[in-house]
Order: structure tokens, then C-alpha cells, then sequence
């Protein structure tokens, strides 16, 4: 090898115990080396309040009075040949080194001397920048920790420690578990501020992450505007957060989500995706991805639809010609894509499939693991993925990211990731809150499983990385939180029956009781500096619990218990369908429904959108009635809209107007379910618009498990559409074996809830998304309306 030498001398304890003086270090640099390294070597002494001087050589440490040498050595022969180095010091623990996890890997020999804790030699061996920057990342517990405690008290731990000479030297050997490691701001809602974004990037070089995905959904120029460049502030922000990340040796990926509009055969719609990403290209940025998730899961274009059989074509043709675009520009551009399918919990395999064999391989694919929130996700379970992608997937952690349960924090360890898999994927980033600072506390979790999975404690990274971010003492004065908002999003937090609707009893005595504690906790934390970021974001919790337990309690549709629990009314909001006594006769007429009990959606109190569109029941609203018998469950329906808007069929009719159905047809056994698990339906029923439109059936399955049978519901469903004065009505009659049992009987129950939509026109020049909306839901609940995704806000039907 040939040696760079670069002394680093670091305070040292003296021989006498107790006695501390100011350290000095010294640093020997040689030409060449990476600025961003000095930064972080100023850095780490003000931290530990140490004098900084350089030094021409390692002989002037004595003159200058500083006590411990650091030697910064260079690889000589590049990373393959330290692979080699670190495989044959390490042994069995550097079996699975690659020459990319080597790139980041470092050697570090120490020398201690009398009594102290503090070594007077430090050496450091890598092969790249990247390398030392990870190695003087732990400088500062290095002065910190015995010799004989190294295994054991640096967090996250090394891969290989070993102690000689009676504790007066020691060997490092260090590398990441992941080769790909960090953070997507990929959630819905308000995205974050400039400084959090700024903080977030310092804190990934300090606990060696490397990626940060810049995707927040709502911004618009991100998502819906994506073909339109960024104004001149917000580019400047963005070239601030470019030169942030690569300071803090992490690398800046620009993702772009044009799936909502994009037509995908269109050339026009290419060169304005390609120059979207010159631009930002031309801030510095290397890292590209192209994120298609939560997008139409089939053609909507015409052209595309004339062009591609499947959607799966249409992205295998977008991505291999945007990566080909990317790669003449630059060989160090890269790209990485998030399929529409991107978990096991739903969604078409054969897509997955198609874009898994036709992407250039060069390119990575995203995974979210077997669920979109995955309690667990094991190498087994990568491995299989894997071999539909063709690549080891890069995993999308969807944890601690808190937009879809905005009631509450995620503030525990990351749990049930497996300490193999490594061995499996190409690396993971997770997606945080919508709150920055206390994002941070599992972030500090996520980055340790990152660096060395096999050896990760949970519990212990969450008890250092609230002692790194808040000091001593923290873990105490933050305990309630961390208590109340330490479990996960899948489990039954004791806020979440005030906030999803699960049919089982209420506690709301603990409930009050938490929340007090809660508010009492806060006071303490309001006199220290040190919690003056994170109680903005957390200090808002307690006081919109108890808004909303106060909402629950009175509501009509709970019992108040002697206890003080509150209990789900059986009888609130009931359905009925009557035995029919004759087989109805399919026309589309509604007359035949008068001595039926009529349900109707004319009352503010059911509007779901649209509420300063609406002028009234005789502009839009809706009735329905239902009936049954051994064959068919039917629905009769009536709507009131003089302005019928629907040119679409099939999956497009969504965007006109239609009346849905949500079905839970096995509603006993899944009494107190909070998500849907493939029993359900939502289905949408379109009139056509009585002239060149037909009528049409479209069921909503995009967020479903893949059903194991796929139904024909055109012709399994029966239909029968009539035009009227005011609008429109209809027979629908769907078939007995969609229920659970396939047979129905007096006191047979379905989950089942109703609904209209009416979609005005965009106006000229925009698109179908910008235009507006009522909507109508059957249950009349503003606390818990219901919910296609929540089986348990479904009303009940019973049949008599």
C-alpha cells in the first residue's frame, strides 16, 4: 500500500485521574484531500471542544504538546484490493464483503498508552473519500470508549473488533450491511420545511446514510405539474439541498412522478421528462429516479392503449428509454423506478412480472416489502420478489411514515427487518413522517440495522438515539411519549378506536388518563433548548386526542357504558333489504321500490366532497332500496341529476358520474376488521349517458390482495338503466354466491355501504383531475364515514 499519512491528534486523558485539560489535536494533510473530510474533522473537534492545529509530520506531535497520531492511509491498489485486506484481518466476519460495501469500508488501528480511555495512535486505512468519512464518523466515540468495551459500546457495532497486548491495541475492521442506505421523502401531506430538509441531510452523513430521495407527493412540481419546470426560488433551493447532501457525502436523487398525465408513446411528453430532469441534472445531481406508483394501473391514453398491450409494455418502454437518455449524458447517471405494483398486499403480478424481465437490469426496482406497511419483511420474502424483478429489489421502507394515521407518531425502533436481508436486496431507504425532528428517533434505529443488521438491538439503538439527539436525562422526561407512540401503525395504540372505527369497546377513562400524562409531560420539556425543535411537532397530539375523544363521546352511534366506556351501537344506522316476494323484473324503473324502506343521500350531512358546489337535492342527490332472494341481492336506484356528465366506461367512469356500492360479504367474520383483506368490493356502476355511451360495471381492486379467481363482473353482475326527467335510475342484481356461505336466509348481514358521485366538466385547458366533485356517502358520520379500506365503518344490511 502506499501510505498518505494524516495525523490527527486527539485529546488524551493524563496519567493523573481526574485531571482534564483542553485537547488539542493536530492533523497532518495530505495534497489532495477531500475538503469535505476537513470539514468534518473541524467539525468533530468543535464537538469536543478541541484545538485544531496541522502539522507539517507525525514528528512534530511532540513539540506541538498534542498526544494522539491518526494516520489517514489510502489504499494503494483501489477497492479490490482492500477488499481482499479487510476479508483476510476480518475473517469469517467480512465473508459477505463485496467490492461495494468495501468502497465504504475502512481499517482503523489504535494504540492506547497509560491509563486513559483515549487512544494516542489512531490509524485509519480506506479506499475511497466515502470510506474515511465513515471511519471519522466515529471519532467521537473512539475518544470515548475503553479499549476492552469497543465490541460492544460503539453503536452501531462494528463488524470486526480485536484487542491485543493486553488491551494497548486494537483493530477495526468496519463496513455497511447495505450498499444502498437512507431516506424518501415520499409521503403525502405538507412537505417538509428547507431547514428540516437541510437537517435531515447532516443527520444522514452523522449516522452514515447516503441516499435521500427528494418525492414529496404534494409538491406540485414533483407530481401534478410535473412537465413544468421549477421557478427560479425553488430551483435555488434545490441546488442548496444538492450541495448539503454531497457535503454531508450523501447522494441527492431527484425523483419525478409523472404517471397521472403522462402519455407514455408520446415523444413531446419524453423530451419534457428529460428536460425536467436536465435541469435539475445541471445543479449536480447524478441520482434519478422515476416513481410511477399510485398511478392508474392500467392505459389510459388512447395512443398508449393503441400502441401497448399492457401497461407493463408502456413502462418497460419509458424507463429503458430514460435510462438509455440518462447514461449518454453522463456514465455516473443512475436511475431507480417504483413499479405501480410495488408490494405482495395487491396488485397485478403479471405487470410486475413484465417490467421485472424487461427493464434494463442496470436499473433498480422498488419494493415495499410484503405489505405497503410491513410488519415484517424477511430475506425469503426479498428472494422471491427478486425473481420476479430479475434484480434484488431496493426496498421502500414504509416506516416510521405517519401520513396515513396523521393522529399519531411513530416514534419507536425500527422491529422486524431480518438481520439477512442484505443477502437479498440492493439496499433500503425509509420514508419518514410528516414531522421532521421526531422522525428522527427511529431514523437513528433504521440507520444502525443499515450499517450492521446482524448485530442490531432495537431497543438499544432507540435508548441511543434519544440520548444522542436530547442529552441525559431525555429518556425520562420523553418516556410517555415514547411509551404512547412506541408501538406501530398495525397495532392497537390506545388512541386508535377514537380515530378508526373498529366496532369493539372504548376505553375512555385510559384514554383521558393518557392524554393528561401526555400534557403533563410537556411542561418540563418546555424550559430546555435542547427540545425546543421537537416539541413544535409533538406538543400538538394530546390536546387533538381529547378534541377527538370528546367528538366519539358524543356521537349518536356509541352506548355510554356505567364504566365510562363507550360501546358501538348494533341498531345505529341500519340497512334493510326485504325477502322479495316475486322475482323483480330488471327495467330500470324505480315506481316498483315505493313499498320498500328508501334510503336517501339529499342531506348536507352525507356530503363527502363537494360541499360548495352542492345547491341542493334538486341538483344532485340520490335514493336506494334493496331486496333479495335466493338468487341475487338487488339494489334499486334512483338518482336526481339533470346534468348528466359521463363520457367514460369501464375503469373510467370514475371520473363522470356513478353510483358505487361497497360490499363486505363477509361481514361476521371480519365484525371488527380495520383493513381490507380481498372479502370486499367497491363497485361502480355507470347509467352511460343514453346516447353513445353504454352503461358499465368497474371494480375498484387496485389496493386488494390479488384475488385468486377473477370475476366477470359485466356479466356476473346484472344491470338495467333508465333515463328520467330528473336524471337517471336503475336495477342492479348482484349474484348470492359473492357472499360468504353463498347462501342467503332471514338475518343474514352484509357490510355495506352507498354512495353517488357527480363530476361537472373541467373547464377549458385542464384536466379531468382539476375538476370538481360531489359526492354523496350513505352513512351520515363525519367521525367515521366509511372507509372501502376499513371493513368495520361499513353500515350493516340486514336481510329480513
Amino acid at each position: 500500500m502506499r501510505t498518505l499519512r494524516l495525523a490527527l491528534l486527539l485529546a488524551l486523558a493524563t496519567a493523573r485521574p481526574g485531571f482534564s485539560a483542553r485537547a488539542r489535536w493536530g492533523v497532518i494533510e495530505p495534497a489532495g484531500l477531500d475538503p469535505r473530510l476537513n470539514a468534518q474533522l473541524s467539525q468533530a473537534a468543535a464537538r469536543n471542544d478541541a484545538e485544531l492545529v496541522t502539522l507539517a509530520s507525525a514528528r512534530e506531535a511532540a513539540r506541538q504538546r498534542v498526544t494522539t497520531l491518526i494516520e489517514l492511509a489510502e489504499a494503494e491498489s483501489g477497492t479490490e484490493s482492500f477488499q481482499d485486506a479487510l476479508r483476510r484481518l476480518a475473517g469469517a466476519a467480512a465473508a459477505k464483503l463485496t467490492p461495494e460495501l468495501a468502497s465504504e469500508g475502512y481499517l482503523t488501528e489504535l494504540t492506547y498508552t497509560g491509563r486513559s480511555s483515549r487512544p494516542s495512535r489512531i490509524r485509519i486505512t480506506a479506499a475511497t473519500p466515502e470510506g474515511f468519512h465513515q471511519a471519522l464518523t466515529r471519532v467521537n466515540d473512539l475518544v470515548r470508549v475503553w479499549p476492552a468495551s469497543l465490541q460492544t459500546a460503539l453503536l452501531p457495532r462494528p463488524k470486526f473488533v480485536r484487542t491485543e497486548q493486553n488491551g494497548r491495541r486494537a483493530l477495526v475492521v468496519d463496513f455497511p450491511s447495505f450498499p444502498i442506505r437512507g431516506i424518501v421523502e415520499g409521503f403525502y401531506g405538507v412537505p417538509w420545511s428547507h431547514q428540516d430538509r437541510l437537517a435531515m441531510l447532516r443527520f444522514e452523513g452523522q449516522r452514515r446514510m447516503n441516499v435521500y430521495y427528494y418525492a414529496p407527493k404534494d409538491d406540485p412540481y414533483h407530481r401534478q405539474l410535473w412537465a413544468e419546470p421549477y421557478p427560479p426560488e425553488q430551483m435555488k433551493r434545490l441546488g442548496e439541498l444538492v450541495e448539503a447532501a454531497r457535503a454531508n457525502f450523501v447522494d441527492f436523487c431527484f425523483a419525478i412522478s409523472p404517471g397521472l398525465s403522462m402519455t407514455y408513446s408520446s415523444e413531446a411528453d419524453f423530451a419534457k421528462l428529460t428536460s425536467k430532469l436536465a435541469s435539475v441534472g445541471r445543479l449536480g445531481v447524478s441520482c434519478f429516479a422515476l416513481f410511477l406508483d399510485d398511478v392508474p394501473p392500467e392505459l389510459q391514453n388512447p395512443e398508449d392503449r393503441a400502441r401497448f398491450a399492457t401497461l407493463g409494455q408502456a413502462h418497460v418502454y419509458v424507463i429503458n428509454k430514460l435510462y438509455r437518455h440518462l447514461v449518454t449524458l453522463s456514465a455516473n447517471n443512475h436511475l431507480t423506478v417504483t413499479p405501480t405494483t410495488y408490494t405482495n398486499d395487491w396488485g397485478n403480478r403479471d405487470y410486475i412480472r413484465e417490467v421485472g424481465a424487461g427493464a434494463d437490469p442496470r436499473v433498480d426496482l422498488v419494493w415495499t416489502g410484503p405489505k405497503t406497511v410491513s410488519p415484517r419483511i424477511t430475506a425469503t420474502e426479498a428472494e422471491e420478489w427478486g425473481k420476479l424483478l430479475h434484480r434484488r429489489p431496493l426496498v421502500w421502507d414504509n416506516f416510521p411514515v405517519n401520513d396515513g394515521i396523521p393522529w399519531r407518531l411513530n416514534l419507536g425502533p425500527l422491529r422486524g427487518r431480518d438481520p439477512n436481508l442484505p443477502d437479498a436486496t440492493r439496499g433500503l431507504f425509509s420514508n419518514p413522517m410528516n414531522q421532521a425532528r421526531a422522525s428522527l428517533i427511529p431514523l437513528q434505529t433504521i440507520a444502525e440495522y443499515l450499517w450492521n443488521s446482524a448485530a442490531y438491538d432495537p431497543d438499544r439503538a432507540e435508548r441511543k438515539a434519544v440520548l444522542d439527539q436530547y442529552g441525559k436525562g431525555a429518556s425520562e422526561l420523553l418516556a410517555v411519549y415514547l411509551k404512547t407512540y412506541g408501538d406501530y401503525w398495525w397495532q392497537d395504540n390506545i388512541f386508535k378506536p377514537i380515530f378508526v372505527e373498529s366496532r369493539k369497546p372504548i376505553d375512555a377513562p385510559a384514554i383521558n388518563t393518557r392524554i393528561a400524562a401526555l400534557l403533563a409531560s410537556l411542561r418540563p420539556l418546555r424550559g430546555e433548548k435542547r427540545f425546543q425543535e421537537l416539541l413544535p411537532e409533538i406538543s400538538p397530539f394530546p390536546s387533538k386526542s381529547r378534541e377527538q375523544l370528546t367528538r366519539v363521546q358524543a356521537d349518536p352511534a356509541f352506548r355510554h357504558l356505567a364504566n365510562g366506556r363507550l360501546l358501538w351501537r348494533e341498531d345505529h344506522a341500519v340497512l334493510e333489504a326485504r325477502r322479495a316476494a316475486s322475482i323483480p323484473s330488471l327495467d330500470g324503473g324505480f315506481a316498483k321500490w315505493q313499498g320498500s324502506p328508501i334510503y336517501a343521500l339529499d342531506s348536507p350531512a352525507q356530503l363527502r366532497s363537494g360541499r360548495q358546489v352542492w345547491k341542493g337535492p334538486e341538483q344532485f342527490s340520490a335514493r336506494a332500496a334493496f331486496a333479495w332472494d335466493d338468487r341475487y341481492l338487488y339494489v334499486g336506484v334512483d338518482v336526481t341529476d339533470p346534468q348528466l356528465y359521463q363520457p367514460f366506461t369501464g375503469r373510467g367512469i370514475e371520473k363522470g358520474d356513478f353510483f358505487r356500492v361497497t360490499l363486505e360479504p363477509a361481514f361476521r367474520k371480519n365484525f371488527t376488521r380495520q383493513g381490507a383483506d380481498g372479502d370486499e368490493y367497491q363497485l361502480l356502476f355507470s347509467p352511460g349517458n343514453f346516447a353513445g355511451v353504454q352503461p358499465s360495471l368497474f371494480s375498484q381492486e387496485d389496493y386488494l390482495p390479488p384475488r385468486p379467481h377473477p370475476r366477470d363482473y359485466d356479466k356476473e353482475i346484472k344491470t338495467a338503466w333508465k333515463k328520467t326527467d330528473q336524471g337517471f335510475s336503475g336495477d342492479i342484481a348482484i349474484p348470492v354466491d359473492y357472499f360468504d356461505g353463498g347462501k342467503f336466509q332471514p338475518g343474514y348481514e352484509i357490510g355495506l355501504s352507498f354512495g353517488a358521485r357527480k363530476t361537472f366538466p373541467p373547464p377549458p385547458g385542464k384536466t379531468d383531475q382539476e375538476s370538481d366533485h360531489i359526492t354523496f356517502g350513505s352513512k351520515a358520520d363525519r367521525l367515521f364515514p366509511a372507509n372501502f379500506g376499513n371493513p368495520s365503518s361499513y353500515q350493516r344490511l340486514v336481510l329480513k
